[in-house]
């Protein structure tokens, strides 16, 4: 054989395929181990074992679409300021503002859900569970449940499912009730030049003047501190970055018919210890929930929430 079809064999090899992976990091990461889901056209996902929390979603550039606070605490029994924590199985609890559930400062396990199939193959994905609380909680009795999460980073980017199913396990009959919230923090470039699309005319309850109000404005913009949860919302949300010229797009399903948003502004800011003072600027929480009313669950019964987050420029 000469060298010059040895040279053309070997030009006409194909490249390899590339797929998605899933890589896991040690104990020394931020926030102790967690996993990587990656794409090949650079799109990834990174999820802690502490609170099975979302802390990077980034999109093809790199760019990163979540925010996480350079002051974030990730020490337990701390909740890290950032990214998607789970609320579970509280959320602003009126007395105790803080409260938001044991959730996100718990431990979980890596597992396997046989419950449902497995998504295609060009789709990264992992699942966490928890089954046990705190001893210190004190504000949730004693019950038996399962909480389980599946997070997946599809072909384009999209962080395609995040799917959790609570199920009551409890053997003494007991019902129990909850409230649950994606905590969602998004980057963006300036607060100000930020825009919330789909809340036009919807009741919503307003946090800081503790009064409920009816949404006039077209479109939601930001100039001051803002604390409301949106009542009956559409299964679609858009939050439009004017200078980035970007939009990530939240959908949900109607076991989440409730959106938090939030911005603590200048002045709350200052006073939040894992929070810039500035940072309030490059970040809007837009959280898919469900608050309003309580879901109440019987044994063996079982609740399923699931969000969907896209970008894209435009």
């Amino acid at each position: 054989m000469s060298a010059e079809s040895v040279s053309s064999s070997t030009a006409a090899l194909p490249e390899p395929v590339r797929g998605p992976t899933r890589r896991f990091t040690g104990r020394d990461n931020r926030g102790g181990r967690s996993v990587i889901l990656s794409q090949p056209g650079g799109y990834s996902a990174e999820i802690l074992f502490y609170g099975a929390q979302v802390i990077s979603w980034k999109n093809e550039h790199e760019q990163e679409l979540l925010f996480l606070s350079k002051q974030a605490v990730y020490r337990p029994p701390h909740p890290i300021r950032g990214g998607i924590p789970i609320c579970f199985p509280k959320f602003f609890d009126e007395e105790f503002l803080e409260k938001h559930g044991f959730a996100r400062t718990e431990v979980w396990i890596l597992t396997r859900d046989t419950a449902f199939p497995p998504p295609p193959p060009d789709h990264a994905y992992v699942e966490f569970h928890l089954d046990h609380k705190p001893d210190d909680f004190q504000d949730w009795p004693n019950h038996k449940f399962e909480l389980r999460l599946r997070v997946i980073l599809g072909p384009t980017g999209d962080l395609t499912t995040m799917t959790t199913r609570v199920k009551n396990v409890n053997t003494n009959g007991e019902p129990f009730t909850f409230k649950f919230a994606y905590h969602s923090y998004f980057s963006v470039s300036n607060i100000r030049a930020t825009r919330i699309e789909g809340l036009h005319g919807l009741d919503y309850r307003d946090y800081l003047d503790h009064d409920q109000f009816t949404e006039e404005a077209d479109v939601l913009t930001f100039k001051e501190e803002l604390d409301r949860a949106y009542l009956k919302t559409p299964d679609e949300i858009c939050i439009r970055d004017i200078e980035l010229r970007r939009t990530i797009t939240i959908y949900k399903d109607d076991s989440l018919p409730d959106i938090v948003v939030w911005n603590p502004w200048e002045d709350a800011a200052s006073l939040i210890a894992d929070f810039g003072d500035e940072e309030y600027k490059e970040m809007i929480c837009v959280e898919a929930a469900a608050l309003e009313n309580e879901i109440t669950l019987n044994p063996n019964e079982e609740w399923i929430g699931t969000q969907c987050l896209s970008a894209e420029e435009f």
